[in-house]
């Protein structure tokens, strides 16, 4: 019997965890955690996983390993199976995760977090072929992240397969997504089943635009998201320096020690990279411009309110539910010289999505603000696939039984309509899905 019951990321976006039994053996994918919306789920503990062997984890992103301490304060001691960027990224997402986590109500303690980095880990590589018992598996290249894997698993000749998150065409840095073999069963994720971004030339050019437009009289806020989005977008700026079209006199500060912390990490692991990358690391960091001023106090942070123009903050969150970007935004919002521009995706439930979806007003640090300064939301960026790109994907899969995760409902309904003569399963949380093998 093959069983999988979905502990996360079932009706909605976030807290990506998967249980699956196959004859027996018993394994999890991903231990994401709750953001927006659903975060009180991040309590409630799936007590059949107490006992599992083995964790397979598909990317180091927040919502796909942040409740593993949860499950370690529960009593799991199973084996992490993971690509070895993966674990080297999750374990500063699991520290900031634990440092920024409510005192008065936390999830788990910093012994438990301290085990779970001292779980028994197997580190993988692409494109290599592994075994438990009867069970095969494979971790190709989703594109999505350095590290991040969609995963072949094969047992007595049947295969079942988990996209974690599929990445963006032509992003920077990394790789676009390899091609799945075809499958039996495809658990895939739905995030944006109903739109295609904007091709990513385009949307640096819009950028491109909105930044100098905005820096001669104005500051520029983009919520950044510390893995991966922070990286690319000093990536981008590196080369605009290199070219000759970056002001000497304009700024840019990182400021997010995690965001720091992360970009030492991406050097580490040039065997991630893309061609065009590849080259430009041999050069030299590809991501460390001149103009670079990496903020790592909050007092270093603050000073950065008395500069009014010609300065661009790379700060998290990256859906402003925290972190350092809300007290910039907090002193940018009311003027309309300045411009804060999201580069990525904001769930139901937090600020930035209020802020995207058009709010006059928002509440931040207890009091309300008018929202005066521009807004611009540059959806190409995004490290989820589009909607043409998940359908050309999942074709190439071709499942007998597509069941689709990691998206709001209506997104998912999109992308279902896409696929009439396929069975197409769009589970809530805690559905359970049986096949008899």
């Amino acid at each position: 019997m093959i069983r999988i019951k979905f502990y996360g990321a079932a009706g909605c976006v976030t807290g990506s965890m998967h249980f699956v039994e196959i004859d027996g053996l018993k394994f999890l994918v991903d231990a994401g955690y709750f953001q927006g919306k659903n975060e009180e789920k991040n309590q409630e503990f799936p007590e059949e996983v107490r006992e599992i062997p083995y964790i397979f984890l598909t990317h180091a992103h927040l919502d796909h390993v942040g409740r593993l301490p949860v499950l370690v304060k529960n009593g799991f001691k199973g084996t992490v199976i993971t690509h070895r960027a993966t674990w080297s990224l999750a374990e500063h997402i699991l520290k900031d995760a634990f440092h920024l986590m409510d005192e008065k109500n936390p999830l788990y303690t910093e012994r438990d977090l301290i085990e779970t980095l001292n779980l028994p880990v197997k580190l993988v590589s692409y494109n290599l072929e592994y075994e438990i018992g009867d069970l095969k598996f494979t971790f190709k290249d989703a594109g999505h992240i350095l590290g991040s894997a969609f995963i072949e698993f094969e047992y007595k000749g049947r295969r079942l397969t988990f996209s974690g998150d599929l990445g963006n065409k032509d992003k920077p840095i990394i790789r676009d997504p390899q091609n799945p073999q075809k499958t039996e069963i495809l658990v895939c994720e739905s995030t944006y089943g109903d739109r295609n971004h904007k091709p990513i030339k385009e949307s640096i050019e819009e950028l491109k635009k909105a930044i100098f437009d905005t820096l001669p009289m104005g500051k520029v806020l983009i919520p950044t998201f510390a893995l991966e989005r922070a990286q690319e977008l000093l990536y981008i700026f590196k080369k605009w320096e290199d070219e000759g079209i970056w002001p000497s006199e304009w700024k840019v500060v990182l400021d997010s020690p995690l965001s720091e912390r992360i970009l030492e990490e991406y050097t580490k692991f040039p065997e991630c990279y893309d061609e065009e990358t590849l080259r430009e690391f041999f050069k030299g960091n590809p991501f460390k411009m001149r103009n670079l001023i990496i903020s790592e106090t909050v007092e270093e942070s603050k000073r950065f309110n008395n500069i009014h123009s010609g300065v661009v903050i790379l700060a998290g969150s990256g859906m402003l539910t925290g972190g350092r970007a809300i007290h910039h935004l907090k002193h940018m919002v009311e003027n309309p010289n300045n411009a804060v521009i999201f580069v990525g995706f904001q769930a139901e439930g937090t600020l930035g999505r209020r802020i995207v979806d058009g709010s006059e007003k928002v509440y931040i640090l207890g009091s309300w603000y008018d929202v005066n300064l521009k807004v611009y939301t540059i959806n190409g960026f995004s490290s989820h696939a589009g909607r043409d790109d998940l359908i050309e994907w999942i074709n190439k899969a071709d499942p007998e039984i597509l069941i689709l995760v990691h998206g709001e409902n209506d997104k998912r309904e999109k992308l279902k309509s896409a696929f009439p003569s396929k069975t197409v399963i769009l589970p809530n949380l805690y559905d359970e899905f049986k096949i008899p093998t």
